[in-house]
């Protein structure tokens, strides 16, 4: 069968941009491939779930992902996503986390080109923040939220007319938020994205940050000379949850799903509309064959249409006076292809922010400037 899985990859990369796959049958066996070990993972999640006695979250991933169908338009070499069915919990799924985070990305993808093309002169920077690790992920989490919180006051305070701050260089941007741990606590960080015309001052940020956390002054920035690059980095951290056991990604699921936006933006960039469909767009008033697949034994199996026996729903007639803009995905199938070994290797290791600590020196509470910072 083409498509099938010889030798499956240990790694999926980022799943969810390949909702405009455009070069046909190879292509599409090499994405089937890694939908295999997505939802492998999703199965050994359910397993987990069911076993722990996680009923509800159990039964909304036992039916997720058991079938695709895929509309190849081979007229043009492209191919959709056109149905599956998602369980949308994407904190423990990671099939459905991965699609979210490509729509994530092609949103905020999209909204960047239409400003930067009002606001050439915008410049875009990467920029993460840490706190301390801690045992307990509910009381990081509320740390975390607190100073993001009062860092975003100090930038509307200053953009009218307050205490300058580095934030409000920030003209608009989006956060991405991180928990990894890795045996030494619960490391809560935030990612950003920040459309700056004046870089951001390194060092002013972290007395800030300090000032702010009470004992953290872990940050990094960096200039994107790939932004298309740095978007996606942003973006593959509301996926990035393989490395926790089943039972910590659970413990992530209870805490950080509730209370606390772990996709959030600000200024230029507030107010993008991320789908709700995890599905790809469909290409109108072209031919197309459809192609189903099952998931059987470890492994997605092309199949023949009598053999899938997926639920077909009705859908409500349309109101001619409702006119729904079409969906383009074009620019997220990057999102899935991304390297980010080759693009940044840092974030992944939180170690390494003991080695940028001791690049920092040691605030001087008593030095009035950087004390003027605390509001």
């Amino acid at each position: 069968m083409d498509g099938e899985i010889n030798n499956p990859p240990k790694t999926t990369g980022c799943l969810a941009a390949k909702v405009d796959r455009g070069t046909g049958t190879k292509e599409l066996s090499a994405r089937v491939d890694q939908y295999s070990i997505a939802h492998s993972q999703t199965l050994e999640m359910t397993e987990y779930l069911k076993s722990a006695g996680h009923v509800k979250e159990y039964k909304k991933l036992k039916t997720c992902g058991h079938y695709l169908v895929f509309r190849d338009y081979k007229g043009i070499g492209k191919v959709r996503l056109h149905a599956a069915q998602f369980c949308k919990t994407h904190l423990l799924c990671q099939m459905c986390a991965r699609r979210r985070g490509g729509k994530i990305f092609e949103s905020y993808w999209k909204r960047y080109e239409q400003i930067l093309a009002q606001s050439p002169n915008l410049r875009p920077y990467l920029v993460t923040l840490t706190i301390k690790n801690g045992d307990d992920l509910a009381e990081c989490k509320q740390r975390l939220r607190q100073a993001l919180s009062k860092m975003t006051q100090q930038r509307r305070n200053a953009l009218k007319g307050q205490k300058s701050v580095e934030f409000a260089k920030s003209f608009g941007g989006f956060t991405a938020i991180e928990v990894t741990n890795i045996g030494n606590g619960w490391h809560v960080h935030a990612h950003m994205i920040w459309l700056c015309e004046v870089p951001p001052n390194h060092f002013l940020l972290s007395k800030e940050w300090e000032l702010i956390t009470g004992d953290s002054k872990i940050v990094d920035v960096r200039p994107l000379h790939d932004p298309k690059g740095g978007f996606m980095e942003v973006c593959k951290y509301v996926t990035k949850f393989s490395d926790l056991s089943p039972e910590q990604t659970y413990h992530v699921y209870e805490i950080m799903g509730r209370g606390m936006r772990l996709i959030d933006s600000h200024g230029v960039l507030r107010g993008v509309k991320v789908p709700d469909s995890l599905l790809d767009a469909n290409l109108k008033d072209e031919p197309y064959v459809e192609l189903f697949y099952r998931f059987l034994d470890g492994r997605y199996r092309q199949v023949a249409d009598f053999e899938l026996n997926y639920p077909m729903k009705k859908k409500k007639p349309s109101n001619p006076r409702i006119k729904t803009p079409p969906e383009d995905s074009r620019t997220s199938e990057e999102f899935e292809d991304f390297d980010y070994e080759e693009f940044s290797g840092m974030f992944s290791n939180p170690k390494e922010w003991d080695e940028l600590d001791k690049l920092i020196p040691e605030s001087e509470v008593s030095n009035e400037a950087y004390k003027a910072l605390d509001p």
